[in-house]
């Protein structure tokens, strides 16, 4: 099993919702440096935090979702303490990021993105 480091989102931002892409970014950011640089895996604790913005979840999934595909974030991100809000959240942005890389690319049929099953991709 791979090596994980924990990202304690309460502990950076010690709010409960969390809506800033920019805020998203930063947690990106650190993930990147975990995953990429440091090849573990990012673990997001999401304790104390009640609820998040589909920005926020673009910019924490939705970018890696676009960039590496939903097997990549399955493999190198897991997700902790998040409410079923934050997971749905969490989920939609996976999901409208491959929809969307999915209309950029010609070689993924349309019906393909509405048979993928995403409530299991980010559970722990």
């Amino acid at each position: 099993m791979a090596q994980e480091e924990v990202i304690r989102l309460w502990d950076l931002f010690e709010c409960d919702f969390l809506g800033l892409r920019v805020e998203g970014e930063v947690i990106r950011e650190k993930m990147e440096e975990i995953i990429m640089r440091n090849g573990k895996v990012a673990v997001l604790d999401f304790e104390g935090v009640r609820g998040i913005t589909h920005s926020f979840g673009d910019e924490l999934v939705g970018i890696f979702a676009r960039a590496f595909g939903k097997e990549w974030i399955k493999r190198n991100v897991r997700v902790i303490n998040a409410n079923e809000n934050v997971r749905s959240i969490l989920n939609l942005s996976v999901k409208l990021a491959l929809k969307h890389s999915q209309k950029m690319s010609s070689n993924v049929s349309s019906s393909s993105v509405n048979n993928l099953c995403l409530s299991q991709s980010l559970n722990p």
